[in-house]
C-alpha cells in the first residue's frame, strides 16, 4: 500500500510565512483544509501558526472540525445540497451564490440566524452571482428572516489560474461598495466581511512587501483563503508551474509508492509503481530525485522513466519512490483508501 507522509511542522511553517506576508495589510488568514478532507491534525498545524479561522467545503468536515476546535471560527465553502439544509452544519459563516441557497440553510419559524458571504463571480468562471447582478442580490438575501447578510466574497485564479488577480480583486472591492450603498449599510461595520479565496492572490501580497505597496487594495481585504500555498508552498500563476512561496517547503506531503519491477521497456528503464489514478486522478505528481520522469498513469500504476545513470543504479524492484503531490493529486490520495495516511513532526 502506498504511503502519504504528512509532515506537520512543515505545514505550520507554511501557514506562518503566508500569514507574515498579509498580516502588515491588517488581512486575517483563513486556512482551507478541504484538499486534506477537514484533517483535524493539518487544521491544528494552521491555527498554531496564527491561522485566525479555518475553511472547508464539505459539511462532514466542518463538524469534524467543530468538535476537535469548538472555539474556532469555521466556514462553509460550498452550499450544502440535495435539499440536506444546513442548521444541523456547525458552520459559522456560510457562503452562498443567491438567496435561494440561503433558504435552504435556513429553516422557517425557528427563531435561528445564520451569517451570509455572497459570493461574487470576478473572473474566475467558476460559482458566484455576476457581479452587475450582486447588489439586488444582497437586496434578496437581507429580507430572509434568519439570514445576516455578512459581506461579500469571491475566488481568484482557482478554475482559471492564467486570470489576473489584481482585476478580481478591484471587481470584489467595486460590487461590495456598491451593494452597500445601495443597501445604505454604513461603511467600516466590523460585521461586514470582504473576503477573497485563491493561493494566487498572494502574488499581490509578495509584490506589496516587494514594491512597499498595496496593489488592487489588498488592505481593504478583511479574509484571504488559501489552502495550496500552505499545504504545497506553490502560489498558482497560470502556466507557470514553478511559482512557490519563498522560504516554503514543497515536501509537507509525500507520497511513497513501493516499486513493482524495474524492466527496459520502449528502449529505456522503466520502473512501475504501486498507485495510479484510482490514487491520484488524473493530475500529475512530482518525483523526488534527478533524472525520473513520469511516463505514464493507468488506474493502478504509475510508470517512471529512468533517465539517469545514479537513479538507475539506485531504483530495484521491491524498493520505493517518492513523489510531491500537487494540489489535485493530494486532494485524491487523502481521499483514497488505498493510501495509507502517517504522520511526521507532531
Amino acid at each position: 500500500m502506498a504511503i502519504l507522509t504528512i509532515n506537520l511542522d512543515r505545514i505550520e511553517h507554511n501557514t506562518r510565512l503566508v500569514r507574515n506576508l498579509i498580516e502588515p495589510h491588517g488581512t486575517r488568514l483563513v486556512g482551507v483544509t478541504k484538499a486534506c478532507l477537514g484533517d483535524e491534525a493539518v487544521a491544528a498545524a494552521m491555527l498554531s501558526a496564527g491561522a485566525a479561522a479555518l475553511a472547508d467545503s464539505r459539511p462532514e468536515s466542518i463538524r469534524k472540525l467543530r468538535r476537535r476546535f469548538p472555539d474556532t471560527e469555521l466556514q462553509l465553502l460550498r452550499p450544502p445540497g440535495g435539499g440536506s439544509g444546513g442548521m444541523d452544519i456547525p458552520a459559522d459563516l456560510f457562503f452562498v451564490s443567491n438567496a435561494d441557497q440561503a433558504r435552504s440553510c435556513l429553516s422557517a419559524g425557528t427563531g435561528q440566524q445564520r451569517r451570509f458571504l455572497l459570493m461574487v463571480e470576478t473572473g474566475d468562471g467558476r460559482e458566484g452571482v455576476p457581479a452587475d447582478l450582486a447588489p439586488t442580490e444582497a437586496g434578496k438575501l437581507a429580507a430572509l428572516e434568519g439570514a445576516i447578510p455578512a459581506g461579500f466574497a469571491t475566488n481568484a485564479a482557482c478554475s482559471r489560474p492564467e486570470a489576473a488577480t489584481a482585476p478580481a480583486l478591484a471587481l470584489l472591492l467595486r460590487t461590495a461598495d456598491m451593494a452597500r450603498r445601495q443597501l445604505g449599510a454604513d461603511d467600516g461595520g466590523p460585521s461586514f466581511i470582504i473576503s477573497a479565496g485563491g493561493s494566487g492572490l498572494l502574488r499581490q501580497a509578495e509584490g506589496a512587501r516587494a514594491g512597499g505597496g498595496d496593489p488592487a487594495g489588498l488592505g481593504r481585504l478583511d479574509d484571504l483563503r488559501c489552502g495550496e500555498a500552505l499545504l504545497l508552498g506553490r502560489i498558482p500563476h497560470g502556466d507557470t508551474p514553478d511559482l512557490f512561496l519563498p522560504g516554503g517547503h514543497r515536501d509537507a506531503f509525500l507520497l511513497e509508492g513501493t516499486v513493482l519491477e524495474v524492466y527496459r521497456k520502449g528502449g529505456g528503464l522503466q520502473a512501475l509503481v504501486d498507485f495510479g489514478s484510482q490514487d491520484i486522478g488524473s493530475a500529475p505528481v512530482i518525483p523526488c530525485g534527478d533524472g525520473m520522469k513520469v511516463a505514464s498513469v493507468t488506474s493502478d500504476y504509475l510508470a517512471v522513466s529512468l533517465e539517469g545513470e545514479g537513479c538507475r543504479r539506485r531504483v530495484r524492484a521491491g524498493g520505493s519512490l517518492s513523489f510531491i503531490p500537487t494540489y489535485y493529486a493530494l486532494l485524491a490520495a487523502m481521499t483514497s483508501p488505498f493510501i495509507d495516511k502517517r504522520y511526521a513532526g507532531i
